[in-house]
């Protein structure tokens, strides 16, 4: 008789800055998330993958380098943050992290590496939104002291959305 046994293990992931080498990996990640049944309808999946391409994280990267963090075991691309900023806070726009990859903190740490660049870029707080209905990001949200400001509802593309912030000390 054979005993499958599901385990956790310790896993080091490195947060940095997109490098424009690594555009090309971190745009189809990006792309791979954003077109997963589990977000957003049709007219949001195609506007917001216009939104991120090599070409345009690379120029997000060259106006502001802490607004592409990628999360990286050894070369491999397996998280990222897109952020920028926004009249005094930091706007999250996406942050994502590889299906194999979920689990062992990666969302936990890109968010904290956005953190650690806030003051740096003039601001005091972070901001983003979520679907009503995409309860893995509330979760690292939450467990990461993001604080939710109110329901938007028929807003983004006519979607219901959670606002969010955290202020950061």
């Amino acid at each position: 008789m054979s005993v499958q046994v599901a385990m956790r293990v310790q896993v080091e992931i490195e947060v940095d800055r997109m490098s424009p080498a690594e555009a090309g990996a971190v745009g189809q990640l990006v792309r791979q998330i954003i077109l997963s049944p589990n977000y957003d309808n049709e007219q949001a999946r195609r506007s917001e993958t216009a939104k991120y391409t090599p070409a345009r994280l690379i120029e997000m990267v060259r106006n502001d380098p802490d607004s592409v963090l990628v999360a990286k075991d050894d070369a491999d691309i397996v998280g990222f943050c897109l952020s920028h900023y926004d009249d005094g806070v930091i706007w999250l726009a996406w942050f994502g992290v590889e299906p194999r990859w979920r689990g062992y903190g990666v969302g936990g740490a890109l968010l904290d590496a956005l953190e650690a660049t806030v003051h740096a870029r003039g601001c005091h707080k972070i901001w983003c939104d979520a679907l009503t209905t995409n309860e893995t990001s509330h979760a690292v949200l939450t467990r990461n002291g993001y604080r939710r400001i109110c329901v938007l509802r028929d807003h983004w593309y006519g979607q219901d959305t959670i606002l969010w912030e955290k202020f950061v000390d």
